[in-house]
């Protein structure tokens, strides 16, 4: 069965229990607008396509090709199933999966940053500014983490 955009659409906003006029809203156009691509009058403009997918929880490229390459919402799920492949995948491979798969890749260094800064308190291009014992600090820190080391344990690892 070919699954077309109008269908994506509504399953999508259905799922998320969302009504045609929060989704309308969100992307910038009126209600009745939205309702015709859900109807399938009228499909949207390209320059519509990111704001949907943002709202309906799904890729741009998923909206375009009608169906969900993975059917997990629960990002905590997710997480436990990619690091069972990390766990045993080297990390060139990992991270040459990820550069094939990952459609922002600069939103997605981004966010890595942002996450280092709040865990480690600098970001990647501080790297080659610090001393190496701060950097061992780092990564020890990480390994404490990674370890499930948490509270007073963690913070006399990291101040090692």
């Amino acid at each position: 069965m070919k699954i077309m955009l109008k269908d994506v659409l509504k399953e999508r906003r259905e799922y998320l229990g969302l009504k045609q006029s929060d989704v309308a809203e969100y992307v910038g156009v009126t209600p009745q607008t939205y309702m015709k691509w859900e109807n399938g009058k009228n499909e949207p403009k390209a320059s519509y396509l990111r704001k949907l997918a943002e709202k309906l929880n799904v890729s741009e490229v998923e909206l375009c090709r009608g169906a969900r390459f993975y059917q997990e919402d629960n990002p905590l799920s997710f997480m436990k199933k990619v690091s069972q492949y990390a766990d045993f995948i080297d990390e060139v491979t990992f991270s040459f999966a990820l550069f094939e798969f990952i459609q922002d890749k600069s939103a997605f260094l981004n966010h890595l940053d942002e996450e280092l800064s709040k865990l480690q308190n600098f970001k990647i291009g501080d790297i080659k500014y610090m001393p190496n014992e701060d950097l061992y600090s780092a990564a020890m820190y990480k390994r404490a983490i990674d370890s499930g080391m948490t509270g007073p344990k963690m913070k006399e690892e990291k101040g090692k």
